[in-house]
């Protein structure tokens, strides 16, 4: 999973977004500083041009110079306090939306790396059954040397042999291929070998249902990033509303020209010329052919939408709770009867086997017995995998942690 999350593509595209709406912040916050401009040209007057020193005309060439710098800053305008928290919250969303496909992956790989465990131990049970039924084989050729086992038996043998060995190239085959698709989850072009540490241990449930869910909707980033949405769409209905208070500026510039014509010099023009300009304006809306109130309806729409969605989000966060938790429960107790139904399988099996050496059953009834205990054998490993896995979901989605990290 460590390996995932700091190589899964998908997961470093969405950290982009983070830093995206961090230099939103930062754009945001330029909005209250005043911006600076500064302006120089060169420019020749052929013929009969106005003297800039005497603003008379004249019929002369004239060369001149000009600088400006000018600078606005807007002392009031609510739009930019509202954006800076806009921006703020976007970012706290990203960071959840990145969560939530973390998440997402971290379940797969679960998901997928459990399947790889019990495809191994799958193997190891059919080797072992394959490991009797050749010793069994071995017995019984020994006997029907000696006469003392029907050829059908050994036929019978042989035949459960060449079955096993089907079952144990179908399991090989099951093996690779959830490699693969954890390989692949991972990105891993190497292969790897991936063991299981600790041991599978069976416990019933602690805590009923509606207590995790009172501790897992405040953990979980798929309601946290619906309430960041709820706070966007308030936002947004301020900043709409900005539209109807007065924007108040303020600018100030600085001018200076030289001429060519005059005698004095350039720097002495420079100073003589300079022009100093300091204002303020206020801009009051009055009617704007109601662009400012339909912005406001259509921002309180949008905040009723993320309402709505949030409480989509947590009754489908209910709902895949409540479904997590039944089904722990059912594999819990399915574990139970696996581990009953093997017990009793393999008395029923070691009885079933000496009364096979004794003549006493036939090769039909010993490997009916032999089957059994494999197919109990075989739902006890599904059922303990299936438990599992069901109880890390459902332990994720009430912490939003693993319980092996």
């Amino acid at each position: 999973i460590q390996y995932a999350l700091k190589n899964d593509l998908a997961l470093k595209e969405a950290a982009l977004n983070q830093d995206f709406f961090q230099k939103e912040i930062t754009g945001a916050y330029g909005n209250l500083l005043p911006n600076a401009n500064l302006y120089a040209d060169h420019q020749y007057n052929f013929g009969s041009v106005i003297d800039p020193t005497t603003n008379a005309r004249v019929s002369s060439d004239i060369r001149a110079n000009s600088f400006s710098f000018s600078s606005n800053v807007e002392l009031f305008n609510w739009a930019n306090f509202v954006k800076i928290k806009s921006a703020k919250l976007q970012k706290e969303k990203a960071v959840y939306e990145w969560e939530i496909k973390k998440n997402e992956l971290i379940i797969r790989i679960v998901q997928a790396f459990n399947q790889v465990q019990f495809d191994k131990e799958q193997i190891e049970l059919i080797e072992e059954q394959l490991k009797n039924t050749q010793l069994t084989l071995s017995r019984i050729e020994t006997e029907f040397n000696l006469g003392n086992k029907a050829k059908s038996d050994l036929y019978e043998i042989q035949a459960q042999k060449v079955s096993e060995q089907q079952m144990l190239i179908n399991a090989e085959n099951a093996l690779r291929t959830s490699k693969t698709t954890l390989l692949n989850l991972l990105n891993l072009k190497e292969e790897a070998e991936f063991i299981q540490e600790e041991n599978l241990t069976s416990g019933g449930l602690q805590d009923e249902l509606p207590s995790l869910y009172e501790y897992g909707v405040q953990n979980r980033p798929e309601i946290k990033s619906a309430e960041v949405q709820k706070e966007i769409a308030q936002k947004k209905i301020e900043e709409q509303k900005s539209g109807y208070l007065p924007r108040i500026s303020a600018n100030y510039s600085l001018s200076s020209f030289y001429v060519d014509m005059e005698t004095a010099s350039l720097l002495d023009q420079f100073r003589n010329n300079r022009n100093h300009f300091l204002g303020f304006s206020i801009n009051v809306p009055i009617f704007n052919r109601l662009q400012t109130r339909t912005a406001v309806q259509q921002a309180k729409i949008e905040l009723e939408q993320a309402n709505l969605q949030a409480e989509q989000q947590k009754q489908a966060y209910y709902n895949a709770l409540r479904d997590a938790y039944t089904k722990t429960q059912n594999a819990f107790e399915n574990w139970q009867a696996s581990e009953k139904n093997v017990e009793a399988q393999e008395i029923s099996f070691a009885k079933t086997e000496e009364k096979f050496r004794q003549g006493m059953v036939d090769a039909y009834g010993y490997f009916a017995a032999k089957n059994n205990l494999l197919s109990a054998k075989t739902s006890l490993l599904q059922a303990k995998y299936t438990f599992h896995y069901e109880n890390v979901l459902l332990n994720f989605y009430v912490t939003n942690e693993l319980p092996f990290n």
